[in-house]
């Protein structure tokens, strides 16, 4: 029983921290499957605020790269400052 709220807790956790990262970056939760931040972020493992985004470096921010048109391509300026 008590691992069982374990992994509830540790799930719940994790969908905060997504949460959190979400509304960092300013994304609408309506769009958080298509948005080139989200899409971005996670090409490069960054799935979570406190583990991994809060850690970035602007350099990898400068970095990141998404999907457009079936070729990758550094994600927008205007994306980038949202970061």
């Amino acid at each position: 029983m008590a691992a069982a709220a374990a992994t509830s807790a540790l799930a719940e956790e994790k969908a905060a921290d997504k949460a959190r990262l979400l509304n960092v970056c300013g994304v609408p939760h309506a769009h958080w499957k298509t948005h080139p931040v989200v899409l971005a972020l996670k090409r490069d493992g960054i799935t979570q605020f406190n583990v991994d985004f809060i850690q970035m470096t602007a350099a990898g921010i400068d970095g990141l790269k998404c999907e457009k048109g079936g070729d990758i391509v550094p994600l927008e300026l205007n994306f980038k400052m949202m970061l």
